[in-house]
């Protein structure tokens, strides 16, 4: 893959981007936490307006609750379709009702599980609520409800949400149950019916992940949906290397255009192709509290020689920089994180306030993508090295 760089301008009161607290900053709209917050991860998460912080079924740690006193939001994971059925274990309310009642409310009662065998979880079995019954969608619903009271949260955050995953082969027998039981419906409506019910409950946020997949029935009930890897991705590519605190290890490489349908020879229009179409969902099933997109992306760390043979973790700076800038052309947010190490992804761009996108869409000018903001502008190339950019534009404020 070929290198590239990114180039962010802030042209804020004639100040760069590396000046801390030398340009208007505001709450960054979304980030997610780790599970086990340390003092810096707090301080880190204080910056954002909402932070996705744990499991919805598990009041939040006490540490992620301080940062409701400083007025973020917090929202709990579900998983939308199933519940973890724990033989040897004790299950959350949902699962505990679902598998009691699975007979009639499982569209899976007798199994096949195949969430846990594919990831080799003996630990659980995966039951699928049949959200064609409107028993087993107000049961659901007034779990999520409870859920969110008893646990003080903001919103919920729907891993699963569009519910495309049943039209997968693994899971024919699952749709075939569905069909079976309601053949004049179909189960993507039924996901749209579920949040309907949901938003009528008024759970308070309501983010979807990837429910573009399934846009008549999510995007008119949610006030924000996800796409992963539109940006940046991270992959392992059979590359290992000796590195600080770990020894030898298998480490992941970061790719640009994961969208693309050869990321080799990706180019960076397919993903601003793929975020148009994104944008024309919205306008045509985003209900009128619908916000727009998060963009969540994945990125390696920078691997640096520190001699004999070692190499220690950096932060991806200009991974980070690109999956912020990328959904900026189109006006939406972005956030990146580093699996290997969550610690390498605290760049303060995201408190950066640009204020309000100017223009209709982003342009092109001397073979870059730009767009401008009422406070500066993000830029976006593929460059190979450094480059001179001439701008002319009526944004551009003098000197």
């Amino acid at each position: 893959m070929r290198l590239l760089a990114l180039l962010l301008l802030l042209l804020l009161a004639g100040c760069g981007a590396e000046v801390p607290q030398s340009y208007p900053t505001a709450p960054g709209a979304y980030a997610t936490a780790t599970g086990d917050a340390d003092p810096e991860e707090i301080l880190w998460l204080s910056g954002f307006s909402r932070v996705e912080a744990g499991d919805l079924w598990a009041p939040p740690q006490a540490a992620y609750r301080a940062l409701k006193e400083r007025g973020v939001l917090l929202l709990g994971y579900d998983w939308m379709p199933a519940a973890y059925h724990e033989p040897e274990g004790e299950d959350v309310p949902p699962a505990a009702w679902l598998f009691e009642n699975r007979s009639w409310a499982s569209l899976n009662p007798e199994g096949p599980f195949p969430h846990c065998q594919a990831m080799g979880y003996a630990w659980c079995q995966d039951y699928y609520f049949d959200y064609g019954n409107v028993r087993v969608t107000a049961a659901k619903v007034n779990h999520l409800f409870e859920a969110v009271s008893k646990g003080d949260w903001d919103g919920i955050f729907f891993d699963w949400a569009p519910g495309v995953f049943i039209e997968k082969p693994e899971y024919q027998p699952l749709a075939e149950t569905f069909k079976e039981r309601h053949p004049e419906d179909r189960y993507l409506d039924a996901v749209g019916r579920f949040y309907a019910e949901l938003k009528g409950k008024g759970p308070g946020i309501v983010v979807s992940n990837q429910g573009f997949r399934n846009p008549e029935n999510v995007l008119p009930y949610v006030d924000l949906d996800m796409t992963e890897s539109f940006a940046v991705g991270e992959a392992y590519l059979e590359k290992r290397l000796k590195v600080v605190g770990r020894g030898e290890v298998k480490v992941p490489e970061t790719l640009y255009y994961p969208v693309s349908t050869d990321f080799r020879r990706g180019r960076l229009r397919d993903t601003l192709e793929w975020l148009r179409k994104l944008d024309e969902l919205g306008r045509k099933y985003g209900g009128p509290g619908f916000e727009g997109f998060v963009y969540m992306n994945y990125a390696a760390p920078r691997f640096l020689p520190v001699g004999d043979g070692t190499y220690r973790a950096a932060m991806p700076k200009n991974a980070i920089l690109f999956g912020y800038a990328v959904p900026k052309l189109r006006g939406h947010t972005g956030y990146t994180e580093v699996p290997f190490d969550r610690r390498l992804e605290r760049l303060p761009v995201y408190q950066a306030d640009l204020g309000r996108p100017l223009g209709e869409d982003y342009e092109i000018q001397d073979g870059v993508y730009v767009r401008f903001y009422e406070r500066g502008l993000v830029l976006v190339g593929e460059l190979q090295g450094p480059k001179t950019i001439r701008l002319r534009s009526p944004y551009l404020r003098a000197g």
